[in-house]
C-alpha cells in the first residue's frame, strides 16, 4: 500500500512541490492526475499571491491534471477578504497586479500616491518591482494607524538557480520602519486552511503536503492535519530532520507519494 493510500484527500501547496518558478517537478502532475484517478479530493493552498487562482488552474490543466479554479485557494483572496472585513473602506497594496484586483473585488478603495498614505488598510504581497517608494507609503500610512496584512512571512520562493526573496523580505522591512505587526492570512495561519478544508469537507483523512517547515508543515500541524514534507522545493533532508516537531512524512518529491 502506498502512502497516498492512507488518505483521502490532500492540501497542496504548489511552489517548490508542483513547480519550482517555471518548470513543473518531474512526475508531479501525472501524480495529481492518478491521484484524483482513484478518487482523492485535492485542494491547492499556496502562500503565492502573484496571480489568480484560474491562472494556476489553467497552468496545471495544461501540464495535464484536470485542476478546476474552485480547487485552489490563495493567500492573496484570503488576505484580501480578510482585510475587507474590518471597518477600513479603502487600502493602500504593495503587490502585482493581480493581487490588486484581487483585493478590488472585495469593495476596498484602492489608493495611490499621496492619497495612500492616508489609508485605513495596508496590504503587502511580494512582487518584482517593489521600491521604496511603495515602503515610504506603507510606512506613512501605518504611522497614521492603518492596520496592516500580509499574505505570508516566507523569506523566499523556490526558483530554479536559487531562492528569491518573497513577501516576508518585503514585509520585515515596513515591520522594522514601523514597529507595526501584520496579521497574516496565507500559511501557516488559519484562515487559508479553514477555507481549503471548506472545499474539501468530503474528506475524513486529509494530509498536507508542502515543503517549507515554517509555512506548510506547520500549518498543517496547527489545522490538526498529517504532514508530508518534499524535499523538491525550500527544506533539505537534514533542515527536515531537525525540525522540532518534524513532519510526519519525508519524501523526495510528490511522485513519492505513489
Amino acid at each position: 500500500m502506498s502512502l497516498a493510500d492512507e488518505f483521502d484527500g490532500f492540501l497542496v501547496d504548489l511552489d517548490g512541490v508542483v513547480w519550482v518558478g517555471r518548470e513543473m517537478v518531474p512526475g508531479s502532475c501525472a501524480t495529481l492526475q492518478e491521484l484524483l484517478d482513484r478518487g482523492k479530493q485535492l485542494v491547492f493552498v499556496t502562500n503565492n499571491p502573484g496571480k489568480p487562482a484560474s491562472t494556476y488552474a489553467e497552468r496545471l490543466r495544461e501540464a495535464g491534471a484536470g485542476i478546476g479554479e474552485k480547487s485552489i485557494v490563495t493567500a492573496g483572496e484570503v488576505t484580501a477578504r480578510l482585510a475587507a472585513a474590518g471597518s477600513e473602506r479603502n487600502a493602500f497594496v504593495i503587490g502585482s497586479p493581480a493581487f490588486k484586483a484581487t483585493v478590488a473585488t472585495t469593495g476596498l478603495e484602492l489608493l495611490d500616491g499621496e492619497a495612500a498614505r492616508e489609508a485605513g488598510v495596508v496590504l503587502v504581497a511580494g512582487h518584482r518591482d517593489v521600491d521604496y517608494e511603495e515602503l515610504l507609503t506603507a510606512t506613512l500610512a501605518l504611522q497614521r494607524g492603518a492596520k496592516l496584512f500580509a499574505t505570508s512571512r516566507d523569506p523566499t520562493l523556490p526558483m530554479p538557480g536559487g531562492a528569491w526573496p518573497g513577501t516576508g523580505a518585503i514585509l520585515a522591512a515596513i515591520e522594522t520602519a514601523t514597529g507595526a505587526r501584520a496579521e497574516i492570512g496565507g500559511k501557516p495561519e488559519q484562515h487559508l486552511f479553514e477555507a481549503a478544508r471548506e472545499r474539501i469537507a468530503g474528506a475524513e483523512r486529509v494530509a498536507m503536503i508542502g515543503d517549507r517547515i515554517s509555512s506548510d508543515i506547520e500549518g498543517g500541524r496547527r489545522a490538526g492535519l498529517e504532514t508530508i514534507l518534499v524535499l523538491s522545493g525550500a527544506t533539505s533532508r537534514e533542515e527536515a530532520e531537525s525540525a522540532a516537531p518534524p513532519p510526519d512524512h519525508i519524501l523526495e518529491s510528490i511522485g513519492d507519494l505513489l
